[in-house]
């Protein structure tokens, strides 16, 4: 891969909430790129997201120096601690992005079963391009709402460019890759939006391997790897917001659970049939599994604010409520469409982008299942695109403002602790 010349560290005044909010955004969104580029086997994107990297290992340099510039005696050192750990975690997700990204530019590859295992994730990852008769040439990315769709746009090719993390006011041209991430039924929706004639071409390899045990559960085994250590993240940030430690003690216990899969999942691909020839490939996504580990240890990193009983600083608070993936709290209301509904059949991802990590339910905090039933009082604990939250809000509680449901319970979670 070549060594990358570092970039020379300077102090320049900068707010702890900017660099932590840019950390936390940056290292989540070069997951998303990194294994696109695993699944697409882009060498672009790939360098793109190494790029990504050393823009985040500088961020943590800068963060640490404004650390070191505030804390004034002990107390303040125990307090900043916090901040420190949760910008070292984002630090590790971005390390762990550049792992998958080194696959492709060290030239190991990804066997095909990624091609499978894709197809099964809680969110997809599609490549789009854009025909040059598309009715939305010309369309910014505000018109088009693939929000609205559960779908969000991570980045866009265009000729040789990529356009990373796109802003609403971007116009889509001809010939453009989108490479978009979300649900199944809003990938589909995108692409008919967009014109775009996608026919599958399949692995000859898959189709042969499809019909075996082994093989099945090497992907659904790594599905629940990624899934499972996405979620994390999103749990440690929740608990972090509501200086939850149920919430903590839950992604500990995930992690725990992760390490024991992850180690099933290599003696599964070790002791696979996997065709000898394709050694690199089988290397690919052992490699893959070790990155989702390192992504499951630093949401424990996370949750460990809170476990060893440090106060989260009011500014970590704040950059996740402002990230551009966030976490929403709304109250359903009698009248919501949802009360009264199994999770499945809400289709909130679909309709809002945003994700049920957790239900309060009076005194008691849940990770729900597809067919657990939500009930009138709940409070949705959810993650997902900022754009996403209004629409959560309608739906939960039709008949109040966002004043009455996310800001009131926004000032109940500052002082929920040991319920939830």
């Amino acid at each position: 891969m070549g060594m990358h010349k570092k970039e020379r560290i300077k102090y320049r005044p900068i707010s702890v909430r900017e660099i932590l909010l840019e950390m936390k955004n940056l290292s989540e969104l070069m997951i998303d790129l990194a294994y696109s580029a695993a699944l697409f086997n882009d060498r672009d994107l790939a360098e793109d997201v190494i790029e990504l990297e050393e823009k985040v290992d500088t961020l943590a340099f800068l963060l640490n120096m404004e650390i070191m510039i505030a804390a004034r005696d002990a107390e303040d050192a125990r307090i900043l601690s916090g901040v420190a750990k949760v910008a070292s975690a984002a630090d590790k997700i971005s390390d762990a992005a550049g792992d998958i990204a080194a696959i492709v530019l060290q030239e190991i590859g990804v066997h095909p079963i990624i091609a499978e295992i894709f197809e099964k994730v809680g969110e997809r990852l599609s490549r789009i391009k854009v025909p040059s008769d598309s009715p939305i040439i010309g369309t910014r990315l505000i018109d088009l709402d693939p929000a609205s769709m559960g779908v969000d746009i991570i980045a866009i090719r265009r000729n040789k460019e990529w356009i990373i993390n796109p802003g609403n006011e971007e116009k889509i041209k001809e010939g453009d890759v989108l490479i978009a991430r979300g649900v199944s039924a809003g990938i589909n929706e995108l692409r008919e939006k967009i014109g775009e004639r996608f026919l599958k071409s399949e692995e000859p390899m898959l189709k042969e391997l499809r019909g075996e045990k082994w093989f099945k559960e090497i992907v659904d085994r790594f599905v629940e790897l990624k899934d499972t250590s996405e979620l994390m993240i999103a749990l440690a940030y929740s608990a972090l917001v509501m200086n939850s430690r149920e919430l903590a003690e839950e992604v500990y216990a995930l992690e725990e659970y992760i390490d024991k899969m992850h180690t099933n999942f290599e003696l599964l691909v070790l002791s696979s049939k996997l065709d000898e020839s394709d050694i690199k490939g089988t290397l690919g996504l052992i490699r893959l599994g070790v990155a989702a580990e390192k992504i499951s240890d630093a949401a424990a990193e996370i949750a460990e604010v809170i476990l060893r009983g440090i106060e989260p600083h009011p500014i970590i608070k704040v950059a996740i409520r402002d990230a551009e993936e966030t976490i929403a709290y709304v109250r359903v209301d009698a009248k919501s469409p949802l009360a009264n509904k199994m999770l499945r059949e809400t289709r909130i991802p679909e309709e809002t982008g945003m994700r049920i990590l957790a239900i309060k339910r009076g005194d008691k905090c849940m990770r729900p299942k597809p067919d657990t039933r939500i009930e009138a009082g709940d409070v949705l604990i959810a993650f997902g695109y900022s754009s996403g939250k209004e629409d959560l809000i309608k739906m939960a509680s039709p008949e109040s403002t966002h004043l009455d449901t996310e800001v009131d319970i926004w000032r109940e979670n500052l002082f929920w602790e040991e319920d939830c």
